[in-house]
């Protein structure tokens, strides 16, 4: 853990000291307005890089805060006489508000169409700003006076010195941030955000709070800008800045706070690479050696295909050979972007800086920090006294898609403590119940009454809220996080410090806590000793073994375990049974959905069988598979002497 802190936080204050100092030694005002601008940019990319790498939506809207920022701070200076500060929380205040209100509508909408949503917002905010001459002086522009900081003028120095301050804050609270819950959970959007409302995280929230915190940062770059250039006009912050920015966070490394520091280097110095026929040279000449080394690293490990490791080659390639034959180099600016864009996204997707960690972390094999020890299973998941009276009841619960009546009026009830099986042959109803039962559909009519009280229809966050918690007959696992973090994200009762404090570092404690009881749940199924292992890389036993401890991590009340055998072999099997016995131990009431019949009769209290959207019988597992409807139901005879031989194992 040593060594990791010394590698990570030692390149992160080298860096710092480099910044730092470079004015000392160098009084050039170009070279310091590049290093403002710099500073600027790694703001603005931070705050781009929460909507595109982890949200996972392309945001075009982000040159657009940046402009809004930028006059909101101009204009609260000349109009309202405000201070540096002041300004800078205006322009922040501006950007948080209006994401915000975009992010309502726009979050809705996935894909292309949230691409579209964030373009014509950009398109309006240029419009506006372009036409609101009595404001903002439209295409004239609008001059800026930078303000005094507490009675001081600042000088490109100093204010430089500003501009690297808040660009470490901000460095240090994103950190803060993504080490959290909030992290977590934004990066479990990504996977699956049908499995973070089941959890009880809420997607659309954690969306909409993440964009607006985004926008917010671009808003902060936008003042900073503002008072940099001390100059305005709306034709800055058009589309062409925002493919740039798109640009800077891409090559650089979604994900990563190094790569939008990179990414803001590239963008500070795009204008100097397309200028300097030398410069631009020794760059694309770099760039290929990269390429060639990650691509032939790639087919080394067997991570790429052979065409992803020789594009970038070609792409790259172009570059250096079209550098010569060209006159000028800023007249092939688009084709230029087009191909390092090109050679990014095919040859390294994670980006130069999420290559170069990769590679890092394998070379000097630099471990990740220490687990603490695991919390006792009783303070993680208390148990719960089985004393038979109803947790679950279902009255009369239908549910239709069209004229298809998936269910079709079942009534039931799961008593508390108890292992209430459901089967059914395919297509009888089963998981559409329990997707009913779980608010991922709303019933078409009927009750559900969860300890007396009806549970909300038809949203899997507020059902999670009550204390329902399920597994997937299709995994649902976030692939990009590891087990430990699959399991951190869906623990209830841990976080509690509000999102300023996140910010601030004063989370830590929680973090711990939450370490020591996710491993805990961890030890329950097994898997205590994967817990750094990506979600990803488990095997798929683990994985199913997995989600049913990230299940128990929302201390629920009701179980609902949807087929959790499937696809397992015969060993997994046996242990998802004892599994399931250990947490039966602890008074978790269940509905165990399940086609093996052997797991069925080992564990179930109950089992209701359905067919057709209806309850065809109802007893212990022996009464059911006797019942002549059953059999009917799953061989088509009426005649149950055959059954003893036929129906043991799987049905």
């Amino acid at each position: 853990m040593l060594k990791r802190l010394l590698f990570i936080r030692g390149a992160e204050l080298i860096a710092l000291a480099i910044l730092a100092t470079i004015p000392l030694t160098v009084s050039n005002t170009y070279v310091l307005g590049l290093l403002t601008l710099l500073a600027i940019y790694g703001i603005l990319l931070i705050g781009l890089d929460v909507t595109v790498g982890y949200l996972g939506q392309v945001n075009l809207a982000h040159a657009a805060f940046l402009g809004l920022g930028a006059y909101a701070a101009g204009l609260s200076v000349s109009l309202l006489g405000f201070g540096m500060l002041g300004a800078l929380a205006v322009s922040m205040a501006i950007g948080l508000i209006l994401g915000g209100l975009l992010a309502f509508p726009a979050l809705r909408l996935e894909g292309p169409q949230f691409a579209l949503a964030t373009l014509s917002f950009s398109a309006l905010s240029t419009t506006v700003l372009n036409e609101w001459e009595g404001l903002t002086m439209g295409a004239q522009g609008l001059s800026i006076t930078r303000p005094e900081l507490f009675g001081f003028s600042l000088k490109a120095q100093g204010f430089y010195w500003l501009c690297l301050v808040l660009l470490v804050l901000v460095w240090l609270a994103m950190r803060n941030l993504l080490s959290s819950q909030w992290g977590r959970a934004f990066e479990a959007l990504r996977d699956s955000p049908i499995a973070t409302d089941a959890m009880g995280v809420g997607t659309y929230r954690h969306k909409v709070a993440g964009f607006a915190f985004g926008s917010s940062l671009g808003g902060l770059a936008g003042g900073l800008y503002a008072f940099n250039f001390q100059y305005l006009q709306p034709q800055s912050f058009t589309y062409d800045l925002m493919v740039i920015l798109l640009l800077g966070v891409v090559l650089g490394g979604r994900k990563s706070l190094w790569g939008a520091f990179f990414g803001a280097t590239l963008i500070v110095l795009l204008p100097n690479l397309l200028s300097n026929r030398l410069l631009f040279e020794i760059i694309s000449g770099l760039g290929l050696l990269l390429a060639i080394f990650a691509g032939a690293q790639g087919l080394k490990n067997k991570t790429t295909q052979p065409f992803q490791a020789i594009a970038p080659v070609i792409a790259m390639g172009m570059l250096v050979v079209g550098g010569y034959m060209v006159e000028n180099t800023e007249n092939w600016r688009k084709a230029i972007f087009a191909l390092m864009l090109f050679s990014v996204v095919v040859g390294l997707p994670d980006g130069v800086m999420g290559f170069t960690a990769r590679y890092l972390t394998r070379l000097f094999r630099i471990a990740p920090p220490d687990l603490p020890p695991a919390s006792a299973l009783d303070e993680v998941l208390p148990a719960q006294q089985a004393d038979s009276k109803p947790m679950l009841e279902l009255k009369n619960l239908k549910r239709y898609f069209g004229g298809v009546k998936a269910v079709d009026g079942i009534s039931m009830t799961v008593r508390t403590g108890h292992i209430h099986g459901l089967i059914g042959p395919n297509g009888s109803g089963k998981s559409t119940a329990v997707n009913v039962i779980s608010g991922l559909y709303a019933p078409t009519s009927g009750d559900i009454l969860l300890q007396g009280k009806s549970l909300p229809k038809g949203s899997l966050f507020k059902v999670a809220r009550t204390g329902v918690s399920r597994t997937f007959q299709n995994l649902q696992l976030f692939g990009e996080l590891s087990a430990l973090d699959n399991v951190m994200l869906a623990l209830k009762g841990v976080y509690r410090s509000p999102l300023p404090l996140v910010l601030l570092g004063f989370a830590r404690a929680e973090e711990k806590r939450a370490q020591a009881d996710a491993l805990a749940l961890l030890e329950l199924v097994g898997l205590q000793h994967m817990a750094r292992v990506h979600a990803r890389d488990l095997t798929y036993g683990s994985q199913r073994f997995l989600e049913i401890a990230r299940a128990l991590a929302c201390k629920p009340k009701l179980l609902i375990l949807d087929e959790p055998a499937a696809g397992l072999a015969h060993p997994d099997v046996n242990v998802l049974v004892d599994i399931i016995k250990r947490i039966h131990q602890r008074g978790v009431t269940i509905i165990l959905i399940e086609h093996h019949m052997d797991v069925v009769s080992t564990l179930c209290d109950v089992v209701t069988v359905l067919d057709g959207g209806l309850v065809i019988a109802e007893g212990t597992t022996e009464e059911v598979k006797r019942n002549p409807l059953v059999i009917k139901a799953y061989l088509g005879i009426a005649d149950d002497t055959d059954v003893p031989d036929v129906i043991p194992a799987v049905i």
